[in-house]
């Protein structure tokens, strides 16, 4: 069993351990923080797991030993002896969704995010702001570069395009007639988050061709939550959870304060 900050190749394997399914690389991430066997600190941290993982599950790696597996696209489990009879042609069949290293090149959505309250940010601060998790570090997604998605609650009210700056589009469809029709926003973007500076990432320009069609569907997936489908989409990367922008978060304390006192 890993103790308190503990390596991060000690806290995966002790997390895949004591699961009773396999995992995808960020609910272990959370169970890490979860069980405190690493303080979760920068802008990434269940990209730094990935990253462990991928390393883990090569040969060569001072880790590797079979036990640690990937089933799936960001999906691994800790073997039983059973489950090491299996084929090597098992592990040869899933495509490798981190055979991003030319930063030029899309292969996949690397953040993404779901269903972010209109009222949680500010319209005036050119700021919307997201973490990957309550112990990540707050990133500013106004600059992202995709695909949003606007919702009247969960309905589908609009879809747009952003190849400049995710803030100024929403913005403008909140002072136009469509503001009164939209009260919650999604967004897909092509630009990744630096772990230790919490910026974006360039915005790549090249597409994978053999990609395309699976990022295509990937979106589709994510976004419509077809009741077919079973699973998520498999080429996205890090979901990012909404952060209140500070000065709402303040005046909504303040309210909250006066209503307590009369």
């Amino acid at each position: 069993m890993a103790t308190q900050e503990s390596g991060w190749q000690e806290a995966i394997v002790s997390t895949l351990q004591d699961a009773d399914a396999p995992l995808h690389y960020q609910r272990i991430t959370e169970i890490i923080g979860e069980r405190g066997l690493r303080t979760l600190t920068g802008a990434t941290p269940a990209a730094t797991v990935n990253s462990y993982l991928n390393a883990m599950t090569k040969e060569g790696n001072s880790w590797f030993d079979k036990r640690i597996r990937k089933v799936g696209r960001g999906v691994f489990q800790f073997a039983s002896d059973g489950d090491l009879a299996a084929s090597e042609q098992d592990l040869d069949d899933i495509d490798d969704e981190e055979q991003d290293d030319n930063p030029d090149l899309i292969v996949r959505v690397p953040a993404f995010a779901l269903y972010w309250d209109k009222d949680k940010v500010k319209w005036t601060s050119g700021q919307v702001l997201g973490r990957e998790n309550q112990n990540a570090e707050t990133v500013n997604f106004a600059e992202q570069q995709g695909v949003y998605i606007l919702h009247k609650d969960y309905s589908v009210a609009y879809v747009g395009r952003t190849t400049d700056n995710l803030y100024n589009r929403l913005r403008h469809h909140n002072r136009d007639h469509k503001s009164v029709r939209w009260n919650k926003f999604s967004w897909f973007g092509f630009r990744g988050v630096e772990d230790k500076t919490g910026k974006l990432t360039v915005m790549p320009t090249k597409v994978d061709p053999k990609h395309l069609i699976s990022i295509l569907e990937s979106v589709l997936i994510e976004a419509l939550e077809p009741p077919v489908n079973g699973r998520r989409g498999d080429y996205l990367g890090i979901q990012y959870e909404q952060v209140p922008d500070p000065d709402i978060a303040k005046n909504q304390s303040r309210a909250f304060l006066r209503s307590l006192t009369g």
